[in-house]
């Protein structure tokens, strides 16, 4: 009996070892950055915590200090950059630090199931391929700005509605109703499909908030080959995923259909559903490209424009005096409020309000940290010094590059508008520059940035026009003000206070 415990203490320690040795123990090279601890990625499995709090406590000094930094996730170690000239190195050379994502890196994880192959992650002829259906239909010049003023209008009707239910001062959790909003805008005006998202009860809201709560859990995102064995919640989670791509490939078929009655045809010729549907109608996309690229539109494409949201009303509650400035600036353009938020041209050159929305997305990218690049033969990165080996994974760090103090000063942590210009010429400089400079990343860059930029921006001009043009917006006193645990970095949870502009003035008439 003695034996076969002794056996057993053997075999796990061997195992410790392997583990340790095989997943854990960090690579020799590069030899001359600093190594994060493989736990720290692990802190939010075990313990409730401010993800903001984790990364100063325990990555922003060796990241800053040093310009990249060995770094644990996804059961493997990486190269994770900061000093924006490396970056910009990184974006310049499609070929050396080519695109390599979950379907390559983590092929057996949920995640890989959940968005495959997909533009974003593509490299090569394989990326040309999808590029040349998607580009056009997300860069159209014809978005349909009513739709998206129409839906913020719903929008503003569901607040109103929440804060009458909550009462006068009590806080409103916006999420679920961004989201709404954003998984509106996207499948009518980018993919030209209608799930009623805006409905309490729409099926892709539900679906949509399963996905999120299955696969992002930090155990499985930092060991993903767990995703092999037959554990419920992962099971779970891939009949999830499967039931999510079935529902967005039903629906964008069925709203194409001019033969169905859900059908809202006819939609526009150049938009992106329909490139996507004719793609693989031709024979250029198999099945999969299909489900992959049209999941990864659908999420990117709503995800990323509701986190901006969430994280500009953040920012404008808690500086309610940007927040006047900016309803001031609307209200000077000597149009209503209806009518400003369906003139693009108006919107666009309205300077405070491209400004708050570019420190909004500098302060707190969508995409705070990507790590899905792999060099494709041993390199030297910056001055030299940065050894890289062969088949390496390299990303970086959104949210700290996007603060770097040499690049944006002393006050590079804090929400000041200002700092683009004050006219929108200059702005508009100013965002390029920094843009070419990887001084700002939450675009990306180079060759692979984002496709979307363009009706991700108008999107936020229309919604900020709405909500502030139509509401004083504060922070719920009650709400504990801080950030995700991991994942994308934004406001957890955030409630806040809406005041009714037009019922103010009523009142104050």
């Amino acid at each position: 009996m003695l034996g076969f415990i002794a056996e057993l203490l053997l075999l796990a320690v061997i195992v410790v070892f392997l583990v340790y040795y095989i997943f854990l123990l960090p690579p020799k090279y590069p030899e001359n950055i600093p190594t994060i601890p493989f736990w720290v990625a692990l802190i939010p499995f075990f313990k409730d915590v401010d993800q903001s709090d984790i990364f100063r406590q325990y990555i922003d000094k060796p990241l800053r200090t040093h310009g990249a930094v060995k770094f644990f996730f996804a059961a493997q170690w990486n190269i994770l950059v900061h000093k924006p000239s490396y970056i910009a190195e990184i974006f310049k050379d499609e070929d050396l630090y080519e695109k390599s994502g979950n379907q390559k890196k983590i092929p057996h994880s949920v995640l890989a199931q959940f968005l495959g192959d997909n533009i974003i992650s593509s490299h090569g002829q394989v990326w040309k391929n999808y590029q040349s259906v998607i580009r056009p239909g997300l860069q159209r010049n014809n978005f349909e700005v009513d739709k998206v003023a129409s839906n913020a209008d719903k929008l503003c009707t569901l607040v109103r509605d929440a804060q009458l239910r909550g009462g006068r001062g009590c806080g409103v959790p916006v999420q679920d109703l961004l989201q709404q909003y954003s998984v509106a805008n996207c499948s009518e005006v980018v993919l030209q499909t209608n799930f009623d998202a805006l409905s309490n009860n729409a099926p892709i809201n539900l679906l949509q908030s399963a996905v999120k709560r299955e696969i992002f859990k930090p155990v499985f995102m930092n060991f993903p080959f767990l995703d092999q064995f037959p554990f419920p919640s992962r099971m779970r989670a891939r009949t999830t995923v499967g039931k999510f791509r079935a529902v967005l490939k039903g629906a964008l078929i069925e709203s194409h259909d001019a033969s169905s009655p859900k059908s809202s045809a006819p939609w526009p010729k150049d938009g992106l559903g329909r490139r996507m549907l004719d793609a693989h109608q031709s024979g250029l996309w198999d099945e999969e490209q299909l489900l992959d690229n049209l999941t990864v539109a659908f999420v990117a494409g709503q995800e990323n424009p509701q986190l901006c949201m969430i994280s500009t009303l953040y920012l404008l509650a808690k500086h309610s005096e940007m927040q006047a400035r900016l309803h001031q600036e609307l209200v000077s353009t000597g149009l209503s409020i209806s009518a400003l938020a369906q003139n693009t041209e108006v919107l666009s050159n309205l300077p405070l309000l491209t400004s708050v929305i570019l420190e909004s997305l500098r302060l707190f990218p969508p995409i705070n940290q990507l790590i899905n690049r792999r060099t494709s033969h041993d390199t030297l990165l910056g001055d030299g010094s940065i050894v890289v080996p062969s088949g390496t994974y390299i990303g970086y760090n959104c949210y700290s590059t996007n603060r770097d103090p040499v690049a944006w000063g002393p006050t590079a942590d804090e929400f000041d508008p200002s700092r683009w210009g004050a006219d929108v010429t200059s702005i508009q400089k100013q965002f390029r520059l920094r843009k070419s400079k990887a001084e700002f990343i939450s675009f990306h860059g180079g060759r692979r940035a984002c496709l979307g930029e363009k009706f991700a921006l108008l999107q936020m001009r229309v919604t900020v026009c709405k909500l502030v043009g139509s509401f004083t917006v504060g922070l719920d006193p009650e709400w504990e003000e801080r950030m995700t645990p991991a994942g994308p970095l934004y406001p957890r949870a955030l409630r806040l206070v809406f005041e009714d502009r037009e019922l103010e003035s009523e009142k104050q008439g």
